[in-house]
């Protein structure tokens, strides 16, 4: 199997990043590729029309193209992917088909994709570290994959699924590396999930405290980063906390342990056990 030879494929989720990573094949590949694209919201079906991207765009049970794919990207939150894993099981492909997707917590979905998927399908859990805090299709950027990692984690099937999906990454400009669901989930409950977490909080709680004039006046560089990470959908971000809960929640067991030291040597207000906290950390 070889990306030459790949001639359509189907993103399912036309969300920000699905739609992202539609016109980035389209950029890379130009006319030798067609592209279906699924949605189920009828405002980005009809978005998605007008681009001259897509051979076809519909919801899943009315496309009569996807059948042909030979690479699949599920692009939908967390939460839904059992379910397209399992309509995607039910589809009687012409060839045999690479199903891969995009989703920040790898473990549990590499799980549902082993008990979901037979061995007609290849699987490769995929993790484009390449989002932000906008959403939907008209947020859709071309260039949001170029020198970015891309995490292959967790494969189902031919070696050689993983070898084209890591091509068709590089293609579109990322750095592609290989980890094992567990670690992924790991790194990335330190890396993204916990900061995440941090931004929320603080968001939450200097609304709280201040007024939205003192915040959009006197907000400095640091808090304006955090401020743009809590945009992000909280309705996306619980779905990726609740994947990956367990690693989650050993952070957030570690970071409470800090602010208690934290807490301690200021209440004793003393600057060298305070030193020794911070460059603890």
């Amino acid at each position: 199997m070889k990306t030459s030879v790949v001639k359509q494929y189907t993103i399912i989720g036309l969300g920000h990043i699905g739609a992202s990573l539609g016109i980035a094949l389209k950029k890379a590949y130009k006319s030798k590729v067609n592209l279906v694209g699924i949605d189920n919201n009828p405002s980005t079906i009809k978005k998605a029309r007008k681009e001259k991207a897509y051979k076809e765009v519909e919801t899943f049970g009315k496309s009569k193209l996807m059948v042909n794919s030979e690479v699949v990207f599920v692009c939908v939150g967390i939460e839904d992917m059992p379910k397209v894993f399992s309509k995607l099981s039910k589809i009687n492909f012409k060839k045999r088909v690479v199903i891969t997707d995009v989703g920040s917590s790898k473990f549990e979905v590499f799980k549902k994709a082993k008990k979901i998927f037979s061995k007609e399908f290849n699987f490769v859990g995929g993790h484009p570290i390449a989002g932000t805090e906008k959403k939907g299709f008209s947020n859709s950027v071309d260039s949001l994959f170029e020198n970015k990692p891309f995490f292959i984690s967790g494969v189902i099937g031919s070696k050689q699924s993983a070898k084209l999906i890591a091509k068709i990454w590089r293609k579109i400009g990322s750095e592609v590396f290989l980890v094992d669901p567990r670690q992924h989930d790991k790194i990335f409950a330190h890396l993204s999930h916990l900061p995440h977490v941090l931004a929320f909080g603080l968001r939450k709680i200097v609304k709280k405290n201040l007024s939205q004039k003192e915040i959009a006046k006197y907000g400095g560089t640091s808090f304006k980063d955090y401020s743009r990470i809590s945009e992000s959908s909280s309705d996306l971000w619980s779905e990726i906390f609740l994947s990956n809960s367990q690693n989650l929640l050993k952070t957030i067991k570690e970071l409470r342990a800090y602010l208690v030291s934290l807490e301690k040597a200021l209440k004793k207000n003393s600057k060298n056990t305070l030193i020794k906290t911070l460059e603890s950390s």
